[in-house]
């Protein structure tokens, strides 16, 4: 995913909140610029202010981060635990069979 895919899921969080790059921004206390670079992917943020707009967004590092690493993985497999604990039983055997098939397949190629 790399530095593109890191600006694009913060922006996803700062859209989902209806905020401006400006308002975002300040909230954090970054420039606007330089918010806009951390989105495009054209800049990488240093740690603290990494952290200081992921408690902004209010959004969890795994979520931001899982296509970057390779622990990222495990961050999925867990949301996709979740949503399928949320289905009734028949539609949570559906799925188990669909995945099992589909891992099936991948492994045949």
């Amino acid at each position: 995913m790399g530095a593109k895919g890191l600006g694009r899921k913060l922006k996803f969080y700062r859209v989902k909140y209806g905020w401006s790059l400006e308002e975002c921004s300040e909230r954090i206390g970054i420039s606007a610029r330089y918010l806009a670079d951390i989105e495009r992917g054209d800049k990488t943020p240093k740690l603290d202010t990494f952290i200081r707009i992921l408690n902004t967004l209010a959004a969890s590092a795994d979520d931001v981060l899982q296509d970057s690493l390779v622990v990222g993985y495990e961050a999925k497999s867990n949301d996709i635990l979740r949503k399928l604990d949320s289905l009734d039983v028949n539609r949570k055997k559906q799925a188990m069979d669909i995945f099992e098939s589909f891992v099936s397949s991948l492994k045949e190629n």
